[in-house]
């Protein structure tokens, strides 16, 4: 009894050792990949780099113009000048663009702004669900708003959908597919080398046939009418 007493013991304690050095090994494994930077992936020139859609809706559309003027007038005017027309409103690239980005949090303000002024806040008021999502989407981003620079680029994609990002030697390029509606928002890291410089790096869109629709010349912040 003794003797087996002991085999057991010892086993036991192999076991136990064996169990420890596993989880040390995981752990190290897994703190190597959180060291590792997740654009690392995309540093040489022409290839992809990663995003995350953190929004898609394949049923939005932007409120009726009138509508949009209406909730202007009504509810916000103090946004506005006094002097701004109705045409001027509508002008505002924020309701015409059909792809916004954004390089750092706009701040609590500035987001109530965008929601206003792209139609998103008239949309949200009719759609509860959707309201929830936008919002957990912005948080996302706010939440990597300590880092300067912000490492994340935000992107609103309005009737289209972004089907890859590629870093080339002219900066990055969206490749676009148009869909009849739909709103997507997605993040993206900057590539290492954006980071580093002080040299705005452009955004080139282009749709899945390989034609040029827009250019911006900064990722901080596109207002992009795209060609139809």
């Amino acid at each position: 009894m003794t003797i087996k007493s002991h085999l057991t013991k010892i086993i036991c304690t192999f076991s136990f050792l064996a169990l420890i050095a596993n989880q040390q090994l995981d752990t190290k494994a897994e703190n190597q990949l959180r060291e590792i930077p997740r654009d690392t992936i995309a540093q040489a020139q022409g290839t992809n780099i990663p995003f995350d859609v953190c929004f898609y809706s394949d049923t939005f559309v932007r409120p009726k113009p009138t509508e949009q003027i209406n909730l202007i007038r009504k509810e916000f005017s103090h946004r506005i000048n006094r002097s701004d027309t109705d045409a001027k409103l509508l002008k505002d690239g924020r309701w015409k663009s059909d792809i916004l980005t954004f390089s750092e949090y706009q701040g609590a303000s500035g987001s109530q702004d965008l929601d206003l002024f792209t139609g998103l806040l008239y949309t949200k008021r009719n759609n509860q669900s959707l309201a929830v999502g936008l919002s957990e989407c912005s948080g996302i981003f706010s939440a990597g708003n300590t880092m300067r620079p912000n490492p994340r680029t935000q992107v609103f994609l309005f009737k289209y959908i972004l089907k890859q990002i590629r870093l080339e030697r002219s900066g990055y390029v969206f490749i676009v597919e148009p869909v009849k509606t739909g709103l997507q928002i997605l993040h993206f890291r900057k590539a290492r080398q954006h980071l580093a410089s002080t040299m705005p790096l452009p955004i080139k869109v282009i749709d899945v046939s390989g034609n040029r629709l827009a250019q911006c010349g900064d990722v901080y912040f596109c207002e992009l009418l795209l060609k139809k």
